[in-house]
């Protein structure tokens, strides 16, 4: 877990530096341009003004004193018209020319010592005494640099002429002529359209939610990897024997996890195929003397007297009974295992019931066998492990059943359901899971006495996982255990293995 960690502080905090140092060169940038427009905006203002200023004046000197230009005047026809200033840059030297009505009137250069200073130039215009005061503000307000705006009056004003902030935050001149009992705000118009603060504010924003976004990536790569590393575990529980090849993650925090389950799995495998081998060849050789024992019964028969005969009899029932063992121990291990092929096809339900009854008829003739089928009989089943599971619940329930056994077939859209029901003493509900446990003995009612090794439910409920079912266990109605075989009719395959 450490080592995920720190790959995760580590890619964060490269990342944070990483848009950290974006957002300081787009923020130098972006003031950077906003100090040139700044600039140009002013340049704007003082050729205007100039512009202006020459047009109301013949007096009015081309090289002003408060211009940051070196003006000069190629005409001595100045037109009356809009006023348009376009630029030049050569060399890094900054020229703008003035016309109006299509006629250049004046031209200048940006002398290097100089900053743009639109104050005084907007005091001369305004102190200028050959314009009356509409007249002003109908020249400023055709000024493209200038934004100009009637205010409320000012009576704390003291001169005409004002500096103070404006409502957008940068500096405005308040002009109050006297005797009017009006007032005018004048202030640079705005070059761009976002303030610099709110621009800022929105880098800062993004690069928060870049930074999120890296995060979020990040932890979504770990709950990739935990749930690839979930799926794998899950595998392995259902008996899958080593993780599969590239699994995500093999340097990360589930390396060490991820490899001491395959480790875990692979030794269990193996522990499990070597005791399924050690089965499976006992149960194989005990065939040989198993068969050995039967032969030699049955010719001593021949050369024993009546009094021994029954011993033998019994004896040969014994030997009967260890070969069904045998066979039951590798049907499980192969249904366990799932080595043994299940063959689907349609089949009747009835028939399998009726074989059934029929073929133990020795067993069952004493009880009270009710078969109810509510449906349909066709199911589609393999049928001799079908049978199989059936046979060992209607032998399970005749073992215990005290005059009664019912079993009921019905089906719905996606399940066929076998109930076997017994008028017997019931199973508790905290020993129903342990019925399914191979060689499990709950108490004392159920021990070898009542016949049987114990593999019998066991077997019922391998062949019901693989039929895409299962068994319940539930109370009867008529006072004893009722078994519930249950399998989907989804499950279509033609074998499985």
């Amino acid at each position: 877990m450490r080592s995920d960690m720190w790959r995760l502080y580590r890619h964060i905090l490269t990342g944070g530096i990483i848009i950290s140092l974006a957002c300081y060169g787009v923020i130098e940038w972006i003031q950077k341009r906003y100090h040139e427009s700044y600039a140009q905006q002013q340049w704007l203002v003082d050729a205007e003004l100039s512009a202006v200023l020459l047009t109301q004046s013949d007096a009015f000197p081309p090289l002003s004193p408060h211009s940051a230009f070196a003006w000069q005047v190629p005409t001595s026809d100045i037109p009356d018209a809009d006023i348009q200033v376009s630029w030049s840059e050569d060399a890094g030297v900054v020229s703008a020319s003035v016309s109006a009505g299509g006629t250049l009137f004046l031209t200048g250069s940006l002398m290097p010592q100089r900053s743009a200073n639109t104050l005084p130039l907007l005091q001369s215009l305004l102190h200028f005494d050959g314009l009356s005061v509409a007249d002003k503000v109908t020249l400023l307000n055709g000024l493209s640099s200038l934004s100009v705006r009637a205010v409320p009056l000012q009576d704390w004003l003291l001169t005409p002429l004002h500096l103070q902030h404006s409502s957008h935050g940068d500096m405005a001149l308040v002009w109050q002529p006297e005797g009017l009992g009006k007032a005018w705000e004048i202030r640079v118009a705005e070059g761009v359209s976002l303030p610099i603060t709110l621009t800022v504010l929105l880098i800062i924003v993004l690069a928060i939610s870049a930074l999120l976004v890296l995060v979020w990536i990040e932890l979504i790569g770990l709950d990739r990897k935990r749930a690839h590393f979930e799926t794998v575990t899950r595998q392995i529980a259902r008996g899958r024997g080593t993780l599969p090849q590239g699994v995500v993650d093999s340097s990360g925090t589930l390396k060490e996890l991820a490899y001491s389950f395959d480790s875990m799995s692979t030794h269990i495998q193996r522990l499990l195929k070597v005791q399924r081998e050690m089965i499976n060849a006992i149960s194989h050789e005990l065939r040989t003397p198993i068969a050995r024992l039967r032969f030699g019964l049955e010719v001593l028969k021949d050369d024993v007297d009546d009094t021994l005969e029954s011993s033998i009899t019994a004896l040969e029932f014994d030997v009967e009974e260890l070969n069904t063992l045998v066979d039951e121990v590798l049907t499980y291990g192969k249904l366990e295992e799932g080595t043994l092929a299940l063959n689907f096809e349609k089949t009747s339900i009835k028939q399998i019931l009726d074989g059934i009854v029929e073929h133990n008829h020795a067993l069952l003739q004493k009880f009270d066998v009710k078969v109810v089928i509510e449906e349909d009989d066709l199911v589609n089943a393999d049928a001799h492990h079908l049978h199989r599971a059936l046979q060992n619940l209607i032998l399970n329930a005749s073992k215990y059943a005290s005059s009664t056994i019912a079993i009921t077939f019905s089906a719905d859209k996606e399940r066929w359901q076998v109930d076997i029901e017994d008028d017997g003493p019931g199973i508790p509900i905290e020993d129903r899971d342990k019925v399914f446990i191979p060689f499990q003995r709950l108490d004392n009612s159920r021990t070898r006495a009542s016949g049987g090794y114990g593999l019998g439910l066991a077997i019922v409920q391998r062949i019901a996982f693989w039929h895409g079912g299962a068994v319940l266990i539930d109370s009867s109605e008529l006072g004893g255990a009722k078994f519930s075989f249950i399998w989907s009719r989804s499950q279509h395959q033609n074998s499985l293995s």
